[in-house]
């Protein structure tokens, strides 16, 4: 486990840190890597940010900001993948987690980092444009869905993503950004603030 700026952690499997202080995701995945098992490895903002998150009003504070930017150049560093453009590009999932599991109370959003530039590596470095195409098309969805509280119908199969893009601007009024650092800050706070929602409290 190494800290990062004392705000977050990048999970490597040098260290199984407590379910008290990571939460139960984080410590399965550093306990995984320790076996040697083949996960990839994660940054992870430790319980104690969730709580900082609340008491400054649900905001970041620059810390801790500063934090998960210097643990998104360590993620890069040991995949060899760049996050947000690059010949390897690097998507990111961002999960809750707890010490008490609580599986589907708190939000998730899937493939972050995705841009049409994004796409367009990952169709050449898969060999597969659909399979790229789609990816970008679900993280639009849900984006909209969990960050921007969007009301959509499913993706098809041949949906393409400025279509999604728009229809979220037309429920919303707001668009998904195309910054992958503004993603991943936004998301972060929604998943922090989805502590407190009445699903989580329930």
């Amino acid at each position: 486990m190494t800290a990062v700026a004392d705000r977050a952690v990048v999970l490597d499997g040098r260290a199984v840190p407590s379910r008290e202080v990571v939460g139960n995701k984080g410590r399965s995945i550093a306990w995984m890597l320790s076996l040697g098992l083949p996960v990839p490895p994660a940054l992870c903002l430790p319980i104690d940010e969730c709580r900082r998150f609340h008491a400054a009003g649900e905001e970041l504070e620059p810390d801790t900001w500063s934090s998960v930017l210097a643990g998104v150049a360590g993620l890069e560093e040991k995949l060899d993948r760049s996050f947000g453009g690059g010949e390897r590009p690097l998507l990111v999932s961002v999960r809750s987690g707890a010490a008490v599991s609580m599986p589907g109370m708190m939000d998730t959003v899937l493939n972050l980092g995705i841009t049409d530039a994004v796409q367009e590596h990952l169709a050449e470095l898969s060999g597969d444009p659909d399979f790229a195409r789609q990816t970008h098309c679900r993280f639009i969805h849900q984006f909209g869905e969990t960050v921007l509280k969007a009301h959509l119908d499913e993706p098809g199969p041949d949906a393409d993503p400025a279509a999604v893009r728009a229809e979220v601007r037309k429920d919303t009024g707001e668009e998904v950004p195309t910054d992958p650092y503004e993603q991943l800050k936004a998301v972060i706070k929604t998943v922090f603030g989805s502590w407190s929602s009445r699903r989580a409290k329930t």
